[in-house]
C-alpha cells in the first residue's frame, strides 16, 4: 500500500551569508502493507509531518521514491489522493472560516467540483454547517469529514 526508498527532503532557508540548507528527512524507508496501521513517532523537528506531506503529494521529496497504493507520489499526485484520505493535525483553512469551508477546500483538493462538495458538505453537518469559530468537537467533525473526501460515496 505504502513503499517509500531513500525519500529525502532538504529545505534552503536564508539568504547570502546566512543561507543554509536544513535536512528534515533523510532516506526514509518505509513499507506498510494494506490494512497496516501505522504511527510516526519522534521528537519536533523528526521528520514526520515532513514524511507525511510527502506521501500525500502536498510536497514534493527532493530525492528517492515513494508509491501510495500502487501510485508514484511524484509523478501521479491526482491518483494518490483519490485512493488516500488525509486529516491533518490542523485545519486547512484559517480559524474564522466557516465549519463548512474546510470541507468544501479539502473536496475540491481531491477533484470534486465545488458544487458538489458545497452540497456534500452541507448534507454531512448538518444542521449548522456555517457556525463559525465552532468548539474542538465541531473542528474534529470537520476533520473526519475532510478525511472522508477522497471516498467513492463523495463522488
Amino acid at each position: 500500500m505504502i513503499e517509500a526508498r531513500g525519500l529525502v527532503q532538504t529545505f534552503h532557508t536564508g539568504q547570502g551569508k546566512q543561507k543554509r540548507e536544513v535536512h528534515a528527512v533523510r532516506g526514509v524507508d518505509l513499507d506498510v502493507a494494506e490494512g497496516e496501521v501505522v504511527g510516526f513517532l519522534g521528537p519536533n523537528g523528526a521528520g514526520k509531518t515532513t514524511t507525511l506531506r510527502m506521501l500525500t503529494t502536498l510536497l514534493r521529496p527532493t530525492a528517492g521514491t515513494a508509491t501510495v497504493a500502487g501510485y508514484d507520489v511524484a509523478t501521479q499526485p491526482v491518483d494518490v489522493r483519490r485512493s488516500i484520505g488525509y486529516c491533518s493535525q490542523v485545519g486547512s483553512t484559517f480559524s474564522g472560516a466557516y465549519a463548512g469551508d474546510e470541507v468544501v477546500d479539502h473536496g475540491m483538493l481531491y477533484g470534486m467540483s465545488k458544487k458538489a462538495a458545497v452540497a456534500k458538505g452541507q448534507e454531512t453537518l448538518r444542521p449548522n454547517p456555517d457556525s463559525r469559530g465552532c468548539g474542538g468537537g465541531c473542528r474534529r467533525t470537520c476533520r473526519a469529514v475532510r478525511s472522508a473526501a477522497s471516498t467513492s460515496p463523495w463522488r
